[in-house]
């Protein structure tokens, strides 16, 4: 019978560790470490077939099984807490309780499957807490563990000050949900999707114009997922069209969650006009690494932000760089992949950066400082590439969009998004002239969208802390990114005209 080598840590009231070595078995212990990270050097630095964590198993997160795991290692746990074994059971590891036979316990090091956990019993406290004390938690701000994690507050986390009365946070935005569910599938589709989003664009800048959607006769329909906008160095308009595509939707009647996942310089809250941060993805990824996340703990991590009538669903981000690791990658996968199934429609507004290479500088396994936006572009239904239009923008478009096919080839293909569209740095028709340059260099694939340039509209919207459809309704802009969106806003923008016409014809 082969043998099995066992590294073990902890201990409870059972000697499990001298009853194994009793049995004089195939299983062995070869290696007793202090705590889980001696535990996890050692995994990583010789040959073992499992780890064996009894009694200390608070520290063991999703992330740190999969490390386990990616050295080789089966994991095997003991907890005397029913709740413990019912989240280790969740994270998908083989867990007994204390009193477990000492040949049961020899047999699933070996490989057998565990007998499965009961379920867990619903907890009294579950609830209970009142109205103002769910405020009282929120308006505390988040502070990092020393270990790096923000603090943990029993799945309801710290969340932002908004100007507005009408931001919500916590269990008062699971009540707004609800209310929002009652919409869902009263708004008909719009129609059948238009094949090529830039035909259905109006009026470029400085004169020039294209096919009017409005004669075309165009439909747009939004596409339901994981839409991720991501882009090209540099300030593209990533997070004004993540934020402005996410408010259109909203208003169309659609539930939708906006993330931030930028680990570089995030900056959704300051488009919405929040006075605060408290990195919402980041408690949503604290609890999926602890095996706990579920819709209810999801909805309680994220923001609600009334705009225009309409409510979006946040997940903040990092409101200091230096705070990337709390993104881990299977963390804000599970994250992710819960948000596709809770809402509809998610928008996630990433980092430009993809470099995969810190391995290079360590002798173990390593954190990826760009994991956030990699992980997202494998996960995303849809992704948008962005890239200013001038001379140091467009080539660096077309470079990360050679970077993505090399370095995340499991991505979707990217719909390309030029913004920024002017005549200065350009020359006349840049329209024209950007889409034939795109045709002799670029990847090939679709023709891409043109956002225009209108500085005005963009800057009275981040000044008051508000998206175009707020500060700047009629504008071209709005409109351009609405139909990237798959939101129709003709009609209710040619009755405002139509009204403004009647009124000064009447003096």
């Amino acid at each position: 019978m082969r043998r099995c080598s066992v590294i073990t840590t902890g201990t409870i009231e059972t000697d499990h560790i001298a009853a194994l070595e009793g049995l004089q078995g195939p299983v062995t212990v070869d290696r007793r470490c202090a705590d889980l990270a001696e535990l996890t050097a050692a995994a990583e630095s010789m040959r073992a077939d499992a780890a064996l964590i009894i009694g200390s198993t608070t520290a063991l997160t999703a992330s740190l099984i999969e490390r386990l795991r990616t050295a080789g290692l089966r994991v095997v746990a003991i907890s005397d807490l029913a709740e413990e074994r019912q989240r280790l059971a969740g994270l998908g590891i083989a867990v007994h309780a204390d009193e477990v036979e000492v040949t049961r316990l020899a047999e699933t090091l070996m490989g057998a499957p565990a007998p499965p956990t009961p379920p867990e019993q619903d907890s009294p406290e579950t609830g209970s807490r009142s109205f103002a004390e769910v405020i009282a938690a929120y308006s505390r701000s988040s502070e990092p563990t020393p270990g790096g994690f923000p603090a943990e507050h029993d799945g309801a986390e710290d969340t932002a000050a908004h100007e507005s009365p009408d931001l919500l946070s916590g269990e008062a935005a699971e009540a707004l949900w609800v209310d929002d569910l009652a919409g869902t599938g009263e708004i008909p589709d719009a129609g059948p999707a238009s094949e090529d989003l830039a035909e259905n664009l109006t009026e470029c800048p400085d004169g020039e114009t294209a096919e009017d959607p409005e004669e075309a006769g165009a439909a747009l329909t939004p596409q339901e997922g994981i839409t991720v906008v991501w882009g090209a160095h540099g300030s593209p308009g990533r997070t004004t069209v993540a934020v402005n595509m996410a408010a259109e939707l909203a208003g169309a009647g659609h539930r939708v969650l906006l993330i931030d996942a930028d680990t570089t310089a995030s900056g959704v809250v300051t488009h919405l006009g929040l006075l605060e941060e408290s990195a919402g993805l980041a408690q949503a990824c604290r609890q999926a690494d602890l095996g706990r996340l579920d819709a209810a703990r999801l909805r309680r991590a994220s923001t609600v932000a009334e705009i225009r009538g309409s409510r979006v669903h946040l997940l903040t981000g990092l409101p200091r760089a230096s705070r990337w690791p709390e993104l881990r990658s299977r963390a804000l996968r599970e994250v992710l992949q819960l948000a596709r199934n809770d809402y509809p429609y998610v928008i996630v507004d990433v980092s430009a950066s993809l470099e995969q290479d810190e391995e290079l500088t360590y002798d173990t396994a390593a954190p990826q400082r760009h994991a956030a936006t990699v992980c997202a572009l494998q996960e995303a239904d849809r992704v948008l590439a962005l890239g200013a239009c001038d001379p140091v923008g467009f080539p660096r478009l077309v470079k990360s969009l050679e970077d993505i096919r090399h370095d995340v080839p499991e991505a979707p293909a990217a719909e390309v998004v030029i913004t920024k569209l002017r005549r200065g740095v350009v020359g006349r028709s840049p329209q024209e002239q950007l889409r034939s340059t795109w045709q002799r260099f670029g990847p090939g694939g679709g023709e891409p969208v043109f956002l225009p340039w209108d500085a005005e509209a963009c800057d009275a919207a981040l000044l008051k802390g508000q998206t175009l459809a707020e500060a700047a309704p009629d504008s071209e802009i709005r409109r351009r990114i609405a139909a990237v969106a798959g939101v129709d806003v003709r009609t209710r923008r040619r009755r405002r005209l139509s009204l403004r016409k009647r009124e000064s014809a009447l003096g």
